[in-house]
C-alpha cells in the first residue's frame, strides 16, 4: 500500500479491545452509537483518543489504514449534518442506538453528538464492511 492513497481512520477503545481489533476481530454487531448499531471508525485521531479516554479510562486507538479504492467500492450512504442531527435525534428517540441499521455497508457522516469538534465518522454496519475490516487489506496499527 502507497500512502498517496490510503484512507487513515481511527477506534477509540478500552485496552482489552484494541488487541482483537487489531488482531482483526472486528465484530459490527457489538457497537452502537449516534447513528445506531455498527463499528465506528473516525476521520480524527484526536477525537479517537478522547473518546478512549472519556468512555474507557484509557488512550488506546486502533489505526486503520487501506486503499481508497477499496473504500469506494462499498455501498455507502453519506450524510450532511442535517441528516446526521435528524437521524440521531430519531434513533436516540426510539431507543435504537444498539441496534439501528441503514442496510448499508458503511454510513458517512459528520459526528453531530458532543463537543463541536469536526470530525467525520465511518459506521460500518454490514458483514462485507466487517471482513474487509478484519482482512488482510487492512492495515491495523495501535496509536
Amino acid at each position: 500500500m502507497s500512502n498517496f492513497d490510503n484512507i487513515s481512520t481511527f477506534h477509540g477503545t478500552a485496552e482489552a479491545h484494541a488487541e482483537k481489533i487489531i488482531d482483526g476481530k472486528v465484530d459490527v454487531s457489538l457497537g452502537g452509537g449516534e447513528l445506531g448499531q455498527g463499528f465506528y471508525l473516525g476521520t480524527a485521531l484526536h477525537v479517537a483518543k478522547a473518546w478512549a479516554v472519556q468512555m474507557h479510562k484509557s488512550e488506546s486507538v486502533v489505526e486503520f489504514q487501506f486503499d481508497d479504492d477499496e473504500f469506494w467500492n462499498f455501498d455507502i450512504q453519506s450524510l450532511n449534518e442535517i441528516e446526521a442531527i435528524e437521524y440521531r435525534s430519531n434513533i436516540r428517540a426510539s431507543g435504537q442506538t444498539r441496534n439501528y441499521k441503514f442496510n448499508k455497508d458503511i454510513v458517512w457522516g459528520p459526528i453531530v453528538g458532543g463537543p463541536k469538534v469536526y470530525s467525520d465518522q465511518h459506521k460500518w454496519e454490514s458483514k462485507n464492511g466487517e471482513n474487509f475490516l478484519n482482512g488482510g487489506k487492512v492495515l491495523r496499527l495501535k496509536r
